[in-house]
C-alpha cells in the first residue's frame, strides 16, 4: 500500500525538486507567440442581468505553449460564465509561477473552485488530500461524448476512484527534415522508425549536409538529467530497461535490468561517438530543443507536436519540409503518451456544484474543440476523433498519442513514489549523463540510479 503524502510533505517535495515533478510527463516546449484572429482576444463583458445575483466562481488556467489556444479557453469560459449568471475569476500563469503559486494555496486553503493541474502534481495533491473524488464525473462526462480514448478509463480510475479528469494527450513524435532526407537519396520509413533507423538516417544526412558545406546536426537531444524531450527515456523503455517493475512498487533496474539498461547506454553512447550529438547538448535548456529545429540547426527532435504547430505559423515553409512520425521502436514498440493538462475539484471549492457545471462545459463541443484545433494535443475524448483537424501531417499527432503508453509503464499508471524520483535526479537521465558525459561505465551509472531509486520507493513501500 502506498502510504499517505501529508501536505506538507508534499510541499517540500515540490520545492525540493524546483518544479521537476512536472516535468515526469512534460515534454519541454519554448513559449511562443502565435497570432490571434481579433475575435478571439476579445474579453467577454460581464453584465449583471436585472434582477439576477451573479454567482462567484475562480479557476486557475495554465498559459499553454499555444498562447491561440490559451485565448480561446478563456473567451469561451468568459462566455459560459455570462451565459449561466457567473462573476467568475481567472488566473492564467506559465508553467513554473503556476507550480509556485500552487503551494501556498494548498497549505492556506485557498486553492480556486477548479483547476487545470499536471497530472503528476494531481497525483500528489490527491495523496495530500487537496482535490476531490471526481468519479461521478468522469463517468458522466465520457458517457456523454462517446467514451474515454484507449486504456485512459483504465489508467485514471485508481482502486475504483477518479480524482483527475484528462483533459489532453501530449504527442511527443519525430519531427525530420524530409528534404534534407529526400536530398540525400534516403528513403525514410513509413510509420514508426526503429532506433537503429533512427540513428542511420539520421548519420548519413548529416554526412550529406557537410559535404553540402552546411552541416547539420542528426540529433538535436540534450544530455541533462531533466530530459526535455524525452528521449532518453523513450531509449531506455524501448530497450525494456525498466526501473520499476509492473507493480509500480518495486525497484528492479539493477537486479533484473541490468542488461537492458546497459544496451540502451550503449546505444545512446554509439550515436555520440558518431558525432549526432549537439556539441553543447550538455548545457541546454527547456527551449533548446525547440530552438535547434525552429532555427534550421539540426535534421531531427523529438518533442511536443507544438514545434509543428509553431513553424505553420511562424515558418510556413519550414513546416512544408517537415516530416512527422512517432517516436521510434526497439525491443518494444512503447512510445508515450503523455497527460498533459488534467483537470481537478479542490476540497476547498466553495460551491461544488457550480465548479461541477463548468467543468462539465469544458468538455463540451464549444470550449473544446475550439481550443484543440487552436492547439497541440490530441483529444481525450471519442467524440472529437472526427474533427476535421485530424487529417494530413496532423494525423500523426493522433496516432502518435493514441499508440503510446501512459506514466508509469510497466505498472498500470504511476504514483507519488514515481514522481518523487522522477525530480531533479530522475534515475533514467543521471544514467545517461554519466555515461555520456561523465565517462562512466554503464554498469556504474545502473549502480547509482537504482541505488537512489531504490531510497525514494523506500519512501512509500
Amino acid at each position: 500500500m502506498t502510504s499517505s503524502l501529508s501536505r506538507r510533505r508534499f510541499l517540500k517535495l515540490i520545492a525540493a525538486s524546483g518544479g521537476g515533478l512536472a516535468a515526469v510527463q512534460l515534454l519541454g516546449c519554448q513559449p511562443q507567440t502565435v497570432e490571434v484572429e481579433k475575435e478571439v482576444t476579445v474579453v467577454v463583458k460581464e453584465e449583471v442581468v436585472k434582477g439576477v445575483e451573479l454567482k462567484d466562481l475562480s479557476f486557475w488556467m495554465w498559459n499553454t505553449y499555444a498562447p491561440a489556444a490559451d485565448n480561446v479557453m478563456e473567451l469561451s469560459i468568459r462566455r459560459w460564465a455570462q451565459e449561466n449568471g457567473v462573476r467568475i475569476a481567472i488566473s492564467r500563469d506559465s508553467d513554473s509561477d503556476y507550480r509556485g503559486k500552487m503551494m501556498p494555496a494548498l497549505e492556506a486553503g485557498t486553492l480556486p473552485d477548479a483547476m487545470f493541474i499536471g497530472q503528476a502534481e494531481a497525483l500528489l495533491m490527491w495523496d495530500s488530500k487537496g482535490i476531490d473524488d471526481i468519479t461521478d464525473l468522469f463517468t458522466e462526462i465520457g458517457a456523454a461524448h462517446g467514451g474515454w480514448m484507449t486504456r485512459l478509463p483504465e489508467y485514471t480510475i485508481r482502486d475504483g476512484v477518479a480524482f483527475f479528469l484528462p483533459y489532453s494527450m501530449d504527442t511527443p513524435m519525430v519531427h525530420f527534415r524530409q528534404d534534407i532526407f529526400e536530398e540525400a537519396g534516403l528513403t525514410v520509413p513509413e510509420g514508426q522508425w526503429t532506433w537503429d533507423e533512427t540513428r542511420d538516417l539520421c548519420k548519413q544526412a548529416q554526412d550529406y549536409t557537410e559535404e553540402q558545406g552546411a552541416k547539420k546536426i542528426g540529433w538535436g537531444f540534450g544530455i541533462v538529467k531533466q530530459q526535455h524531450d524525452g528521449w532518453c527515456g523513450d531509449i531506455f523503455r524501448n530497450y525494456a530497461a525498466d526501473v520499476w517493475d509492473e507493480t509500480g512498487q518495486k525497484i528492479i533496474l539493477k537486479d533484473q535490468k541490468s542488461k537492458e539498461a546497459t544496451d540502451a547506454l550503449n546505444f545512446m553512447k554509439g550515436a555520440l561517438d558518431l558525432g549526432l550529438f549537439p556539441s553543447d547538448a550538455a548545457s541546454w535548456d527547456w527551449s533548446s530543443n525547440n530552438k535547434s529545429y525552429q532555427e534550421e540547426q539540426c535534421l531531427l527532435v523529438i518533442n511536443a507536436a507544438s514545434i509543428y504547430v509553431w513553424c505553420k505559423a511562424n515558418k510556413p515553409e519550414l513546416a512544408e519540409v517537415t516530416g512527422l512520425a512517432p517516436k521510434p521502436k526497439a525491443v518494444r514498440d512503447t512510445t508515450d503518451a503523455g497527460l498533459r493538462y488534467t483537470v481537478v475539484l479542490p476540497t476547498v471549492s466553495r460551491d461544488k456544484g457550480l465548479a461541477s457545471q463548468l467543468i462539465k462545459a469544458l468538455f463540451d463541443k464549444e470550449i473544446y474543440a475550439p481550443w484543440l484545433e487552436q492547439g497541440f494535443v490530441t483529444n481525450v475524448l471519442r467524440e472529437y476523433d472526427a474533427l476535421p483537424m485530424w487529417t494530413g501531417k496532423r494525423a500523426q499527432f493522433n496516432l502518435a498519442a493514441n499508440i503510446g503508453v501512459y506514466p508509469g509503464y510497466p505498472a498500470p499508471y504511476n504514483n507519488a513514489a514515481m514522481s518523487e524520483a522522477g525530480g531533479p535526479n530522475d534515475p533514467v537521465g543521471a544514467m545517461t549523463v554519466r555515461v555520456l558525459v561523465d565517462g562512466w561505465e554503464p554498469q556504474r551509472a545502473i549502480d547509482e540510479a537504482d541505488a537512489f531509486a531504490k531510497g525514494v520507493f523506500a519512501k512509500y513501500f
